[in-house]
């Protein structure tokens, strides 16, 4: 018997152990047997598997049988958290009650995901000495209290076990970059140290869970993060490109100066090599601001380069100082140590992004500023081509396995898999969109892009009599942040139903209110277009507020969509566009008993010149324009 004939048989049994006997899905099985006949013979597998196909369990089922590690690496947090919570345990109960044979599993994040045990001492040592306000920056102290407190309790050390979701600024203030850490040998707290615990937990596992960034970074400093694993499952495989090529670049803020100049007061004392450099933190923040949220190209910006080589020369004769102190003490000696590991990573970038701003290789990279969290200006620089890297480093040396619901048409070209001739299989989806669901247009509407402000109080009318006709159940997903606060601030006085927003609570923690409360309505952006499972009752309505086309502010994409022309927007921004907008749809119908309604709330999707490329990557729904026939669809569904 073969692989896929064993892990065939494997899947009949585990589905036989679901609640209720499970669904029999053709394109499950068939997913199944090719994942394993490729884990068993080598080479790599490119698989389109529609929504419903259940693939996730095709391909940890197979990598499980293959008895060789693999890594599973995913865009989203929420379909990281599927695996864990459900299919893993799955597929360990029959791998120990079918054949005896141990099996485990581990999830595995970036260091910065986790609790610095050094760095909240060293909080809790600076606050009975009274130096805890500067050393915060701009975190709250009523948020790094919180922090605290948790950590006396928290066994994992986890951002993502927080009952309440913390800035950037505070996670910053009681976590660690792996540069800023300071290593086994030299820290106190080694023992206990989360992200080593979680880690060695993973490096033990038969199946490690990792996201698409932390694959990347691993590649690139040469797998000592992940370890030796035999294949490797990049789930979402959409959104490769763009995970990789943020992973492998860098970005540098005011904050990352600041923070070099507080510990070098912990160091050197309040001397004016530490000035200097918080000084410098603050004209970069101006520099940013000045030049605004945009492309910044080679030979521009003059006063931010400027910033950057004084930046540079500073920090060599801050860490001199440094290196020269003897005799500081157990604990001066940790901060001496952070602070030369700490500026000799913040310097390395700073040189880098000087190159780059400078340089005629800079044509190689893309250099541009964005506005983090709303007010905090970030200068980002990444590579603009993944697949010669990739071409070298990844499909040469592992078997690996791409798949997503929608799989754009170019992938194996952009991530330079032509070369390694992968099989590439479409399975298709195994439900019934004709008569299970329904996709509504508001062509009615005003242009979105011409008259946007009629545009928007039209999208907010449509989105509160759709959610009143489905009786919650919502699930409404925006284009912008914007869009959801007016959305929020819309429906909390008129709407009796239970409302959630994204960035009230943890992802994790909105998706299972939503879930359990059957009536309730979650208004998301991009983290939850894709990657999250809510099946059944809880989910009958999916609302797109906007086309998902790339943005302005996208950069990146855009440059792909520059070196394309002619033609750039139809080759590369459009297969975006219909890609994110089947990922929103998929989110609708999970299992085949679920129905629904899909409504995209922009004309364009009726009336555009492009209308036949969108509605092609979307599930064969009936389809309408008549908002009544939509509502009495959601009406019949609520009460039945």
């Amino acid at each position: 018997m073969t692989l896929a004939d064993e892990v065939e048989v494997a899947l009949e049994e585990v589905i036989g152990m679901m609640p209720g006997g499970g669904e029999e899905r053709t394109g499950q099985r068939s997913m199944a047997r090719a994942a394993a006949e490729v884990a068993e013979t080598g080479g790599h597998l490119v698989v389109q598997a529609g929504t419903g196909t259940g693939k996730t369990l095709a391909y940890l089922l197979a990598s499980a049988m293959s008895g060789g590690r693999t890594v599973v690496a995913t865009y989203t947090k929420a379909l990281q958290d599927q695996m864990l919570d459900t299919d893993l345990p799955m597929v360990q109960e029959h791998m120990q009650s079918a054949t005896g044979r141990d099996f485990s599993f581990a999830a595995i994040k970036g260091w910065s995901n986790y609790l610095c045990l050094e760095r909240v001492d060293e909080i809790q040592s600076a606050k009975r000495q009274g130096q805890l306000d500067g050393m915060l920056e701009d975190a709250t102290s009523h948020e790094v209290a919180r922090v605290l407190a948790w950590a006396e309790g928290t066994t994992t050390g986890d951002r993502a076990d927080l009952d309440f979701e913390p800035t950037s600024a505070a996670w910053k203030a009681v976590s660690v970059l792996p540069d800023e850490c300071l290593g086994a040998s030299d820290c106190p707290f080694a023992g206990s140290c989360f992200p080593m615990k979680a880690r060695r937990q993973a490096a033990e596992a038969d199946v490690a869970v990792a996201s698409h960034a932390l694959y990347a970074i691993d590649l690139h400093i040469g797998g000592f993060v992940l370890g030796e694993h035999d294949l490797v499952i990049l789930d979402e495989a959409h959104q490769v490109e763009e995970a990789f090529t943020d992973a492998f670049g860098f970005q540098l803020t005011g904050g990352r100066l600041q923070w070099l100049a507080n510990l070098a007061v912990g160091v050197l004392g309040p001397d004016d090599l530490g000035a200097k450099v918080r000084k410098l933190g603050d004209q970069l923040l101006e520099d940013m601001r000045n030049h605004g949220a945009e492309r910044v190209h080679t030979g521009e910006a003059a006063d931010l380069t400027r910033t950057l080589e004084l930046a540079e020369s500073r920090i060599e004769a801050l860490l001199a100082a440094a290196t020269r102190i003897v005799d500081a003490g157990d604990e001066g000696s940790r901060r001496q140590k952070r602070l030369v590991k700490s500026g000799r990573s913040l310097l390395a970038d700073i040189q880098a992004a000087r190159q780059h701003l400078t340089s005629p290789s800079s044509l190689e990279h893309l250099t541009w500023i964005e506005i983090e969290d709303g007010r905090r200006p970030v200068l980002k620089v990444v590579p603009v081509a993944v697949g010669p890297f990739l071409e070298d480093t990844l499909w040469p040396r592992h078997t690996a396995i791409l798949t997503s619901a929608t799989i754009p048409a170019n992938i194996v070209e952009r991530l330079g898999l032509a070369r390694s001739a992968p099989r590439i299989e479409d399975l298709g989806s195994p439900f019934d969109y004709e008569t299970q669901t329904l996709l509504y247009c508001a062509a009615h509407l005003p242009d979105p892009v011409s008259n946007h402000d009629d545009w928007m109080l039209g999208v907010l009318d449509e989105l509160e009599a759709l959610i009143a006709a489905a009786g919650g159940r919502t699930l409404a997903l925006f284009t912008s942040h914007q869009a959801l606060g007016q959305a929020r601030e819309r429906l909390a006085g008129r709407v009796e139903l239970p409302l959630l927003a994204q960035g009230e609570r943890p992802p994790k923690a909105l998706l299972e209110e939503f879930t359990l409360k059957e009536e309730s309505c979650l208004l998301a952006t991009r983290k939850f277009w894709q990657g999250i499972d809510v099946p059944g009752p809880s989910l009958t309505l999916v609302v797109v507020n906007r086309l998902p086309f790339p943005s302005h502010n996208e950069y990146l994409v855009k440059k792909w969509s520059e070196l394309a022309d002619p033609m750039g927007w139809w080759k590369v921004e459009l297969p975006i566009g219909a890609t994110r907008l089947a990922q929103g749809a998929g989110r609708l119908v999970r299992k085949a008993t679920d129905q629904g309604v899909v409504a995209v709330l922009d004309p364009r999707l009726a009336k555009g010149s492009y209308k036949k490329e969108l509605v092609d990557g979307l599930p064969p729904m009936k389809r309408t324009t008549d908002r009544e026939e939509a509502e009495r669809f959601l009406a019949h569904l609520r009460d039945r």
